[in-house]
């Protein structure tokens, strides 16, 4: 598992993409990168646009047969607002981009820790490590 705590800042999505990448990239994940940092940015964003508290948690989770990515934040609101809206608003595709995108999503309970109130996710299959998505 690999964590990063950041503040929560408008540079939080970057930094928290930036990891991702990092992380897949040195695994030899490469072809997940594009879709795993979009669905982390988007999150990411979810985090920063509309949660409480100074900071934020990144969670990346390798295993052989799925990745799974978690942004926790202080809020203990959880994510509304799953489609995509019509129209060109500017706010409201988060989580519609990160449900076309992945193969699974959902919320999780804060930290043991009580830092964080939940945390949202993400998962990505993989094929036994070989770096192909299934």
């Amino acid at each position: 598992m690999y964590t990063l705590q950041s503040t929560r800042r408008a540079t939080s999505p970057k930094i928290c993409r930036d990891f991702v990448a990092c992380v897949l990239n040195s695994v030899g994940h490469e072809d997940l990168v594009e879709t795993a940092t979009a669905c982390t940015s988007e999150l990411a964003t979810n985090a920063y646009l509309h949660a409480e508290g100074d900071s934020l948690m990144l969670r990346v989770m390798i295993e052989q047969l799925r990745l799974r990515i978690s942004v926790y934040d202080a809020s203990s609101e959880l994510p509304t607002g799953v489609c995509l809206p019509a129209g060109d608003r500017m706010y409201g595709r988060g989580l519609g981009v990160v449900a076309a995108l992945a193969d699974e999503w959902g919320t999780a309970d804060g930290d043991p820790a009580g830092m964080y109130a939940k945390g949202v996710w993400f998962e990505l299959r993989t094929r036994g490590g070989s770096g192909e998505r299934a």
